[in-house]
């Protein structure tokens, strides 16, 4: 037996996904019960994958019975960033309970305003591999990614390169476009001295809106959704060309840690 565990924001559903759905060596997927899973749920149920759907705590019988590589997946609300201590709090409560039947876990995540910076300090005994979406742009050392942005542009160097040439724009991946509300807690106004409102986005000085293309399509309305925001907003659009390795790589060096460790 031997099991990967994932966890994750929800604006990684998309590309969670992508590597599962194209995982040949996947013999079962586990989902921890919630509502952070549902969307997760249906778009592997539409990729005709059957993941089992168990609270955290029944997982563990059914894994002691199989000698399949399984992955267990548990995703976090969006917006979580907004609040670091809490997004830290609740990624390190999950964390704990699925290290005690996993043999590895990959974050989802990037630093996120280095929320996660001190993670293998924190966790120095934990029984499993732990690891973060990692970039490994070409000619530099592995290093996490700054954000989820940096991940779908294909790394920390590129992202920084562009917000040179893009300084005024906001950038939007599928399921960005599709929660910006919930993220920014739109309607609950719950971040303290700032509403996300076209006024305080051109006092900060945004004027253009980037939909970031990774080439997924599990979200068909990305693009009317984009049209929205921009509407809303007042913004020019512009196309960004993005993509699935980060989450690609990171998922199967993960795999080949747990699967073949003499060559990873």
């Amino acid at each position: 037996m031997t099991t990967m565990g994932i966890i994750g924001c929800r604006v990684f559903e998309d590309e969670i996904v992508h590597v599962l759905s194209n995982d040949p060596e996947v013999e079962r997927i586990y989902l921890v019960k919630n509502k952070e899973n549902i969307g997760l749920l249906h778009k592997l149920e539409a990729q005709g994958l059957e993941p089992v759907v168990l609270p955290v705590y029944e997982i563990r019988d059914y894994l002691e019975q199989s000698d399949e590589f399984s992955v267990i997946v548990q995703l976090q609300e969006i917006g979580l960033h907004v609040d670091p201590a809490r997004l830290k709090s609740k990624t390190y409560t999950n964390l704990s309970l699925m290290s005690r039947f996993a043999d590895g876990i990959l974050l989802f995540y990037g630093l996120c305003g280095h929320a996660f910076s001190r993670m293998r300090k924190d966790f120095p005994y934990i029984g499993c591999s732990l690891q973060l979406l990692q970039d490994r742009s070409a000619g530099e050392s592995t290093r996490p990614l700054e954000d989820c942005i940096a991940a779908a542009l294909g790394g920390n160097s590129r992202y920084r390169e562009i917000l040179k040439k893009h300084s005024d724009t906001f950038f939007l991946t599928p399921m960005w476009a599709a929660n910006w509300k919930k993220a920014f807690r739109v309607e609950d106004e719950l971040i303290p001295g700032f509403e996300f409102t076209p006024d305080s986005l051109r006092e900060l000085g945004y004027r253009k809106i980037a939909r970031v293309n990774t080439g997924l399509s599990y979200e068909s309305d990305f693009e009317k959704k984009i049209e929205e925001f921009a509407l809303k907003f007042g913004f020019e659009v512009i196309e960004l060309e993005g993509s699935t390795e980060i989450a690609q790589k990171s998922y199967n060096i993960m795999q080949n840690m747990l699967l073949r460790p003499l060559k990873a």
